[in-house]
Formats: structure tokens, C-alpha cells, sequence
């Protein structure tokens, strides 16, 4: 697959902070891990928090499609969705970071130079930046920027952009220390960072991984998720050629 440089931490970071008024039965439809119920229900019901919501229930569905064309089409619904969302409620953390996490999977799934020209790097920092400014010590927040950081970092170099891979790493172990039973969050800290490839942050990293694989699974996508760090984890104890090539395979 093709990567973009200023891809997310995709998401990661989709089981987020529980919304304000989520309509019962689409939140119900996502916990069970039917993504496209989940957000045509909460599209349907039409006010910012169910809009965020359907849009979380579109980036869960792309994350876990292998179909590039689809994944797609499906983030960009997701990424109107969500700034839909935010036009209606300004203060709407989630509404952000669903935008961010959107504009980052679809532009992961492109061009490196289709993705500049239309803007989804810059698009999605801005994003994050809004998000952050209204909640500083929101673990989705922290967790979703540490992805851009350490992402651009990785595939542009540290400084490029903005991006700063130890601002990155803090970021994460903020979000871990605030929420250190993540399972979403872990994983993603340990893709990240290991994708990155800091030799001091390695066994953190490491830790972070083992802690995906034994936290108890809240949703569908939490158990899909944790699938994903067990696959991983029997990579890194193949060797390094093993590690890198499921590193390099995901979204």
C-alpha cells in the first residue's frame, strides 16, 4: 500500500471518549461492530454528536477494509460527516478528531503527491490543533497528534511539516498514563513508535504492546484491534524482517 507522509496514527484512536447524547442503538450497532449500521442509525438521528459518532463508525470500517478504492470512499463520507459536526458544535472535541483521523486514513491510501495537493496533511494538523486547544489532556487527542508526529517524523524526518518525533512519544505516554487500559491507544503506541525506530524507546514501546494484548476488549473493534497486536506480536519474535513487513502492511 501506498504511504503518506503525514498519515495518522489511524486510528487508531476509534474507540473514543464516550459522546454527550449518542443515540443508544447506533452506539449499540458500533459496540457489536457493525460500522455501517452504526452510522447510518446516527446519521439519521442528524445533531453533532451522532454525526461524530456515524463518522467514528466510517473510519472503524475503513481501518479494517483491505479494499483501498473503498476504504476511500468511505473516509471521505466520514470526513464531511465529522465537519459537519463541528460546524454545528465548535466545542465538539470528537467532531476533530474523527475529521483528522479521516482526512489521515484516506490520504494513507493515495498518493504521497495526490495527498499534498489536496491538502490532508495540513488538514488534519489543523484539526488536532482545535482539538487539543479545547481538551489538552484528552488521551484521544493526545494519543491521535502523537500519530501525526511520529508518522510525518518517520516517513518525512523529524522537523519536516512540524512534526517532531518526541513531542510524538510524550504524547503517547500521556495518553497511556491517562488511559493505560487502551487498548486502541497501546497498540497504536507501539506501531508508531516501533515504525519510528528510537532504539531508548523500544522496550516502552514493547510494554505498550503487551498491555494491548491483555487489556479486556470493550468492543468489536477493540477485539479486531487486539488481533492485530497478537499478529504483531508473533512478528517481532520472528525477527526484524517479519517485524518491518507487518509494520509496512498496515493502513
Amino acid at each position: 500500500m501506498v504511504r503518506w507522509m503525514w498519515m495518522l496514527a489511524a486510528f487508531v484512536f476509534f474507540a473514543t471518549p464516550a459522546l454527550a447524547a449518542p443515540d443508544e442503538t447506533a452506539l449499540s450497532f458500533f459496540n457489536e461492530g457493525d460500522f455501517s449500521a452504526a452510522a447510518d442509525r446516527a446519521e439519521s438521528v442528524g445533531d453533532a454528536e451522532n454525526l461524530a459518532l456515524a463518522a467514528r463508525a466510517l473510519n472503524a470500517r475503513a481501518y479494517l477494509d483491505d479494499d483501498d478504492k473503498r476504504a476511500k470512499k468511505t473516509v471521505k463520507r466520514a470526513a464531511k460527516l465529522a465537519d459537519r459536526a463541528s460546524e454545528m458544535d465548535p466545542a465538539l472535541v470528537e467532531a476533530y478528531l474523527q475529521a483528522a483521523i479521516a482526512m489521515a486514513q484516506r490520504g494513507a491510501r493515495m498518493s504521497a503527491f495526490k495527498a499534498f495537493f489536496l491538502g490532508l496533511g495540513p488538514g488534519a494538523r489543523e484539526r488536532l490543533d482545535r482539538a487539543l486547544a479545547l481538551a489538552p489532556e484528552n488521551p484521544w487527542a493526545l494519543s491521535t497528534s502523537a500519530g501525526w508526529h511520529l508518522g510525518v517524523a518517520t516517513r518525512a524526518g523529524d522537523g519536516r511539516f512540524g512534526a517532531d518525533a518526541a513531542t510524538g512519544f510524550e504524547q503517547f505516554r500521556a495518553a497511556r498514563a491517562r488511559d493505560p487500559d487502551n487498548i486502541s491507544i497501546c497498540y497504536e503506541m507501539a506501531l508508531r513508535v516501533l515504525a519510528y525506530g528510537a532504539p531508548d524507546w523500544r522496550d516502552e514501546a514493547l510494554t505498550a504492546l503487551a498491555e494491548a494484548r491483555a487489556a479486556a476488549p470493550q468492543t468489536a473493534f477493540d477485539a479486531a484491534l487486539q488481533a492485530r497486536a497478537e499478529t504483531f506480536a508473533a512478528a517481532i519474535a520472528a525477527g526484524p524482517a517479519a517485524e518491518a513487513a507487518f509494520i509496512d502492511a498496515q493502513p
